[in-house]
């Protein structure tokens, strides 16, 4: 490790409580963004951790407040939150925390955030199918499933004030530009919600020098900015491509063994 990365690694060494908030929302280079945190000494939150769900799903569902999953964010070590549904409640880390810092990512245009959100969405709701005989999914039986399907319906319905699940799948039925005009919606309001001395409005392919030097922190001497090869469209739309395969393949695999085990249950007899 070089003496830069120690550098930062103690700046964050004795943080409490959440520090950064990157209020973007999801598809604006957030996850690349949290590899380059975790470079910088932060414990950064992306998505959700699954440890959690059942806080989110009851928070989505409004049978608690989000000071539930921030405290349980807090709790697990995160100092760092990135995403949705974190940037949801953004006002409300804010509020609990008023010395974090904050990060609006944002994609070149509004135009590659609907088509990346689309793609995005197209392979999760695959995961949100009920069983059918045209199409027996077997996620919605497996709890951490069908929590984050209700963490999903969440998004979108606090300051944008849109109806459950409209920005997760409701775009279906909206024309061409809609989701561009609620990317646009909320990152007006992220910009008009947060003193102009405390947010940075970041673009990823920039690189290490603005959000270094809105850190205060040094810039890594030995590593690229990093640009996450995990979520790209290309790894989704194989995602997809694996969902859809183990919805159609698990049937036969039980018919399989079941039909193995009667033969062998009938050999014994």
């Amino acid at each position: 490790m070089s003496n830069d990365d120690d550098t930062n690694k103690d700046n964050q060494s004795s943080s409490s409580g959440i520090r950064l908030v990157c209020a973007g929302l999801g598809r604006t280079g957030t996850l690349s963004l949290t590899e380059a945190l975790t470079v910088l000494g932060y414990k950064p939150y992306h998505y959700i951790d699954f440890s959690h769900s059942q806080q989110w799903a009851e928070f989505a569902n409004g049978e608690t407040d989000s000071s539930t999953v921030i405290d349980a964010i807090v709790n697990s070590g995160y100092d760092a939150v990135l995403e949705n549904p974190t940037c949801e409640i953004y006002t409300d880390i804010n509020a609990k925390y008023p010395d974090a810092k904050v990060v609006l990512t944002v994609r070149d245009t509004p135009e590659a955030f609907e088509k990346s959100w689309k793609i995005l969405m197209d392979t999760m709701v695959v995961t949100e199918h009920k069983f059918s005989l045209q199409f027996p999914s077997f996620f919605q039986w497996i709890p951490l499933f069908a929590r984050l399907k209700e963490v999903r319906k969440f998004m979108g319905t606090t300051h944008l004030q849109l109806p459950a699940g409209q920005l997760a799948h409701g775009w279906r039925q909206q024309p061409d530009g809609w989701l561009a005009d609620q990317y646009e919606k909320h990152n007006a309001h992220v910009i008009a919600n947060v003193p102009q001395d405390k947010l940075l409005v970041f673009n990823v392919k920039e690189g290490w020098e603005p959000l270094c030097k809105f850190l205060e922190c040094e810039v890594p001497s030995d590593q690229d900015f990093p640009h996450s090869k995990v979520n790209t469209k290309e790894s989704l739309i194989e995602l997809k491509q694996t969902f859809e395969r183990a919805v159609y393949s698990w049937i036969p695999v039980v018919v399989a063994l079941v039909a193995t085990t009667a033969a062998v249950v009938g050999r014994r007899r």
